[in-house]
């Protein structure tokens, strides 16, 4: 007998002994713990000594399921191992919600040996040759054999099946997991950036949906989903051309064992490369091109900007400079270099210096998200997560996708003359500063938040920072440290003249205006003056519509902790 009739006999047998218990009190009850730790209830108990049975009459072989863990069956060598979900979707088969299915994936055993375990080691999901899922309410049957493609059969009627070719989230159906759901999951949700969501309750059966094109997608970002659950599925998926990988864009290649875990991703190659964008690490999937830009002014900087250009060479990995750190190290290279002209083109920026040259860095990424490595050249460095010493390993990391990335919050905003023009602002990842031409000359602002009226306030200027900007200017001037990750704002008067004018933390989706009731200022940006502003002018900030990543190094509290040894 042949591993795809032996998975669909498996599949039918199961389903025989699975439709007469709904309806039954007793199926509910839980007999024992399954080996995947999670209750194991009597009717996926009759059912695995069901699909053993069915095994035993046909061959020898090593079985893996959820609630008996692995098992050696039959008294000959084992030709086969199988994965086996009996009943994927117990809740939906007990409360008889037609959608719940038996699941089966069979691959060879080529290298036997009597060590069980080291046998289970050595075999992957990739060694999965055939996955059959089979509709235990309706005998719906999907099957899939490795290089023959993915079938699905009806009352004997047999068609060949593939993912569907939707490219446009807003026009795609998706299929979700929803136990443990995580913030950027109800975050999808909420922002309706698809066409529908459904939740059915049995993985195998929502892969199956994807392989033959019902859903366009089926996602569960929550390390949650096990080997069982998706070993058939696995199959059928891939014979359809669908996409199967973690929510980070690797691809799915568990150990055969039940206790393997792992997030999911399913679809084709064109919504998978947005869905990985929206919940995972999407840099993973990039080519690695990266940009360099260094300090200049400091000898040390540039020797470790030539040390990381050599060590990408001996990795042989493309990299660019910035125009001045090219022209700082040009006579230093010993090959032929290319300056950064196409900024689109670069998947990963490496700053080295301090925060002045982080804010460079995020200045010519300009909106695009392009993650950065920062690392330290001077004292604490609140922008920059990496130590010189540690850059070589930062950068092995990122080759082999080993790494995450935070996002941080900007500003951008535009300034309402009061001629009736608009001046737009660059976008800010510190803080707009907002100050006296003339030192020791106070000014006098309103400070309106979505439209109110909140102070009157006369100093010698205005900071309004983001959670990444609150430990520089904005912490000297008497503001508070916001953690960088915070969706907020904080306003901070400089030399405020009334002792009640204390810095004031908004909302991050909050509008901010600062009116000037007297005297010419300076708009600066990030340390840079920006243009003159006049009385009766008006600056409005708002979050920006992008965000600066970070690729992340060091711990935010470990750097506070360090300035206060300072």
């Amino acid at each position: 007998m042949d591993m795809l009739e032996m998975a669909l006999n498996i599949a039918k047998d199961i389903e025989k002994s699975v439709k007469p218990l709904i309806g039954w009190e007793k199926s509910n009850e839980v007999v024992k713990i399954g080996a995947d730790g999670t209750p194991t209830k009597r009717i996926d108990l009759i059912a695995e000594n069901v699909a053993i049975n069915s095994i035993e009459k046909v061959c020898s072989a090593i079985l893996i399921s959820e609630e008996i863990g692995f098992k050696r069956i039959g008294k000959n060598k084992p030709e086969y191992v199988i994965v086996l979900d009996p009943v994927d979707g117990t809740y939906n088969s007990l409360k008889d919600i037609p959608f719940y299915s038996a699941a089966v994936a069979i691959g060879r055993i080529d290298k036997f040996t009597d060590n069980l375990e080291e046998l289970i080691n050595n075999l992957k999901m990739k060694d999965l040759e055939v996955g059959v899922v089979r509709n235990i309410a309706t005998g719906d049957t999907y099957y899939a054999e490795k290089g023959k493609g993915a079938h699905f059969l009806r009352k004997g009627e047999k068609k060949s099946i593939s993912i569907s070719n939707s490219s446009n989230l807003k026009d795609s159906s998706i299929g979700l997991f929803a136990h443990d759901i995580s913030i950027d999951t109800l975050k999808f949700i909420k922002d309706r950036r698809f066409r529908r969501i459904r939740l059915f309750g049995s993985i195998a059966l929502e892969m199956c949906y994807v392989a033959k094109g019902a859903l366009d997608a089926f996602i569960n970002v929550n390390e949650t989903t096990r080997l069982c659950d998706i070993a058939a599925g696995y199959v059928i998926i891939k014979e359809a051309g669908g996409v199967v990988t973690d929510k980070n864009g690797q691809e799915v290649n568990l150990d055969l064992d039940v206790n393997s875990k792992v997030s999911v991703i399913c679809s084709n190659e064109m919504l998978h490369k947005k869905l990985v964008g929206i919940f995972g690490n999407r840099w993973r999937i990039k080519p690695t091109n990266f940009g360099i830009i260094s300090r200049i002014d400091n000898e040390e900087s540039i020797e470790v900007a030539d040390n990381v250009i050599k060590y990408l060479d001996s990795k042989g990995i493309k990299y660019e400079l910035d125009s001045s750190t090219y022209d700082a190290l040009k006579n230093r290279l010993t090959k032929k270099c290319d300056i950064i002209s196409n900024i689109e083109e670069i998947s990963h920026m490496i700053s080295i210096g301090g925060d002045g040259t982080v804010l460079r860095a995020s200045k010519m990424i300009e909106g695009n998200e392009i993650p950065m490595i920062c690392i330290n050249m001077g004292t604490v460095g609140f922008l920059t997560e990496f130590n010189k010493d540690e850059i070589f390993s930062a950068i092995d990391s990122i080759i082999c996708g080993n790494y995450k990335v935070e996002k941080r919050t900007k500003l951008m905003g535009f300034a309402k003359l009061s001629d009736g023009k608009q001046h737009i602002l660059n976008d800010s990842l510190n803080e707009v500063v907002i100050t006296t031409k003339n030192p020791a000359k106070m000014m006098h602002f309103e400070v309106y938040i979505d439209g109110s009226l909140v102070e009157d306030v006369r100093a010698d200027g205005i900071i309004v920072s983001t959670p990444n900007g609150s430990t520089a200017y904005s912490l000297s001037s008497g503001g508070p440290i916001i953690e960088p990750t915070v969706e907020g704002f904080v306003i901070v008067p400089i030399c405020p003249f009334k002792l009640s004018s204390r810095p004031l933390v908004v909302n991050a989706n909050s509008e901010i205006k600062i009116k000037l009731l007297k005297k010419s200022t300076y708009v600066v940006i990030d340390g840079n003056t920006e243009f003159e502003a006049k009385k009766g002018d008006e600056i409005i900030l708002r979050k920006s519509e992008s965000n600066a990543y970070f690729v992340k190094g060091d711990n935010f509290y470990n750097k506070l902790k360090k300035l206060s040894l300072m």
